[in-house]
């Protein structure tokens, strides 16, 4: 057990604002990239949890669901933290270095799908379940998998766009750079919902990578090309890019920007008008199904599909509705 410190983001509503309050917490907890197993807790499995790259506050909410799962379980979770600037590289070093110490099972969002083959080649190897979390592929090694189902999800955001845009007018596709079949099956999604709309065009989007400035260049240049209604970014990143240069240009509102995830940055996005729908997923069951799954995989059940969740959409109007309040902050009792 070692002594750390833990950043708590509480969000509260003071006159219908979003304020975020900082809590700085000191507590014992047996989660580190150093976790070993403790000879002296031979009837207590170890479960990893390797964080999620780039993930921020929905990686928070990951951990608290995993944490709030190994409890009622009676598991030792080692939670596996990444810094900042870390990418699939640094992910999958972690993953392996966790497998060569020791653990009973691994859960683990994975930043590619090389990250993930790779790590389950290793992992079946060695007899240790592999748990994917926000990933529906079951690869060698996966025993289970929770995830969203990213094609319906999809169409999910193509028709709250459409909505925004009363069926009519030109929509572009802010994508990433990086061959992630989840982020193809929402754009499949969302193209097959806009496609069967007369009155929606959709122009020739753009892509960037996992950074936000990367983003904002890729929106600068898209809107220099393309006189766009509306824009669909696949993930976080994209959003705050697009988000970004649409403020800049001081059009906040008239181009309507629909995207998914639910960090604290998009919510306050959400609240001045920049960004108008969120497609989210509940971080926190994630989290704690992935520990659940492990449990019953390490006693032996078998899994040939993954575990999907729903999504809801959140707006402004909606955002602080107590079952939304939930989702969006899993760390607010």
């Amino acid at each position: 057990m070692i002594s750390m410190q833990r950043v708590l983001w509480i969000p509260i509503v003071q006159k219908g604002r979003l304020v975020v309050l900082i809590l700085s917490l000191i507590f014992l907890t047996s989660c580190s990239s150093d976790a070993t197993i403790d000879e002296n807790e031979p009837k207590l499995r170890h479960i990893a949890l390797v964080a999620p790259i780039h993930a921020e506050e929905q990686g928070d909410a990951i951990r608290l669901g995993a944490e709030a799962a190994a409890k009622v379980y009676g598991m030792v979770l080692d939670y596996i933290p990444l810094e900042p600037s870390d990418d699939e590289a640094e992910q999958l070093q972690a993953a392996l270095k966790v497998l060569e110490k020791g653990s009973s099972a691994i859960l683990i969002d994975p930043a590619s799908e090389a990250v993930l083959l790779k790590l389950g080649d290793k992992a079946s190897a060695a007899d240790v379940p592999i748990i994917a979390l926000n990933d529906e592929r079951m690869t060698t090694g996966v025993l289970s998998a929770i995830a969203i189902h990213n094609e319906a999800a999809g169409r999910k955001a193509g028709e709250q766009l459409a909505d925004l845009l009363g069926d009519r007018g030109v929509v572009a596709i802010l994508r990433s750079d990086r061959e992630d079949p989840d982020l193809i099956a929402r754009e499949e999604g969302a193209k097959s919902v806009l496609s069967g709309i007369s009155g929606i065009q959709i122009a020739d989007g753009a892509a960037c990578g996992k950074r936000e400035d990367a983003c904002w260049q890729a929106a600068k240049q898209l809107l220099d090309r393309e006189a766009v209604d509306g824009i669909l970014a696949l993930d976080i990143q994209a959003s705050l890019g697009a988000a970004k240069e649409v403020a800049r240009r001081n059009v906040q509102g008239k181009i309507k920007i629909v995207t998914f995830g639910s960090d604290l940055e998009q919510l306050q996005l959400l609240q001045d008008g920049i960004l108008h729908k969120l497609i989210v997923q509940n971080g926190f069951s994630t989290g704690y199904l992935g520990v659940e799954q492990a449990v019953k995989v390490l006693d032996g059940s078998k899994y040939d599909k993954p575990i999907v969740l729903e999504t809801k959409v959140i707006d402004a109007d909606n955002m602080f509705w107590m079952d939304n309040q939930k989702v969006l902050f899993p760390f607010v009792k």
